[in-house]
């Protein structure tokens, strides 16, 4: 998916050149290249971005923002990487399978703390140091709500109530930070509290929708050419919607997407994250109409996952 609306994906995009060319020295800087370019969908920038000129605020304002949140989530992807010891990303070799697994944790390292020194150079565009200081909280929260999801993503033991422990862990790994984008973009961007709430709500419903979509990719005609490796999930016993609502799996890729047709667990999982995105959209009624609104509104659309087709590991 890009978000080629109102140019914010472009400018987010010229936003890391510039940054990358500032940190072109180092014993970290080619890792950090490897891991930043090409970038992926630019989703958690575009969401700041689109939140702030949503309550009237400008891109030019808030754009070191978006460039850090960016940042902080392939910061993520390179620990993750390692946690799941997935050899590729995004079509070429993991960070941590080109530079050691060394490499790539002190790189996801500094682009964490890279993170706060973007969102502080705001301040020095005309964002109110109160706003500064308010979004620094929010984003510094949700990082450590997406360690606890992490934690619970690695934890085997399994809830009796597995949905819901899915659900749970999903929005502290997958929701928090698309939530705090959505909400650090409002506060930066002047909004008023009560737009700052509806936003962090839409990302959150969002953050849902995204991840379940997400989980179903595997399974479906795009198997294998976003993100990480189609069988990572089953390889690692991690918990996905689908493999939770089919009950015991197989370890063998062909058999599961067999049987998560049989069981229906993809139509059911397709029509909870359709539920999901709609959430999103109603939160977006807080907003003044307009181009902003619209897109956050169409980024919603995007992420809904049409009827369920077959094509992956079925």
């Amino acid at each position: 998916m890009r978000h080629e609306e109102n140019g914010a994906a472009a400018a987010v995009e010229q936003a890391l050149r510039d940054w990358l060319s500032r940190d072109a020295e180092g014993p970290l800087a080619e890792v950090h290249r490897w891991a930043l370019h090409p970038p992926g969908k630019l989703l958690r920038p575009v969401l700041l971005l689109e939140s702030a000129a949503a309550v009237g605020g400008s891109y030019e304002r808030v754009m070191p923002a978006a460039v850090g949140v960016e940042l902080v989530h392939v910061a993520s992807l390179l620990h993750d990487d390692i946690l799941d010891d997935d050899q590729l990303r995004r079509g070429k070799p993991s960070a941590h399978a080109r530079f050691g697994p060394g490499a790539a944790v002190l790189s996801g390292d500094a682009l964490m703390f890279a993170l706060f020194e973007q969102v502080v150079e705001c301040g020095r565009r005309g964002v109110p140091e109160a706003a500064v200081i308010r979004a620094v909280g929010t984003l510094a929260r949700a990082g450590r709500r997406m360690a606890q999801g992490v934690a619970r993503e690695l934890d085997p033991v399994r809830v009796p109530d597995a949905v819901g422990g899915y659900l749970e862990m999903v929005r502290l790994k997958t929701s928090a930070l698309l939530s705090a984008c959505c909400e650090a973009g409002a506060v930066l961007g002047g909004g008023s509290p009560g737009q700052a709430r509806a936003l962090a709500g839409y990302g959150d419903a969002l953050g849902v929708a995204f991840q379940i979509r997400d989980d179903l990719l595997p399974y479906g005609p795009e198997a294998g050419r976003e993100g990480k490796p189609a069988d990572s999930d089953l390889r690692n016993d991690r918990p996905s919607l689908p493999l939770l609502l089919a009950g015991p799996v197989p370890n063998d890729p062909e058999r599961v997407g067999r049987l998560l047709v049989e069981t229906g667990a993809l139509e059911q999982s397709t029509r909870l994250a359709r539920r999901y995105a709609e959430q999103a959209r109603r939160e977006l009624d807080a907003l003044p109409r307009g181009p902003h609104r619209s897109a956050l509104y169409r980024t919603a659309e995007a992420l809904t996952p049409g009827p369920w087709r077959a094509g992956g590991a079925g």
